[in-house]
């Protein structure tokens, strides 16, 4: 009866702990070129790193926060990459280089 007792005890044990071991997120910060009705901008989100291509599809035609401080329609998303990335497109990447010298 005790041998049980002690079976049932660590198997709930570790039946409690896959339970929270599946439950952590890791989000992650992206910082996606977006192309707007004012041109190209950057607009920077923290996102679960298993939702990235759900949140990216949510942005077309959402207003979102960009790094020239407005909240913009985006008509187009260029490209989403992780915040230690640089940017494909030159004149984007020397925005983003202009808002990490300015964090500095």
């Amino acid at each position: 009866m005790r041998i049980a007792m002690i079976f049932t005890t660590i198997l709930f044990l570790s039946v409690i702990s896959s339970v929270f071991a599946e439950d952590k997120t890791d989000y992650i910060p992206y910082k996606c070129h977006i192309e707007t009705a004012n041109g190209p901008n950057i607009a920077l989100f923290v996102w679960d790193k298993k939702q990235v291509v759900e949140e990216q599809s949510a942005l077309l035609a959402a207003h979102v926060p960009t790094i020239s401080n407005e909240r913009l329609l985006v008509k187009r998303v260029i490209e989403c990459i992780t915040e230690d990335k640089k940017f494909k497109d030159k004149f984007v990447r020397h925005l983003d280089e202009q808002r990490t010298d300015l964090d500095d």
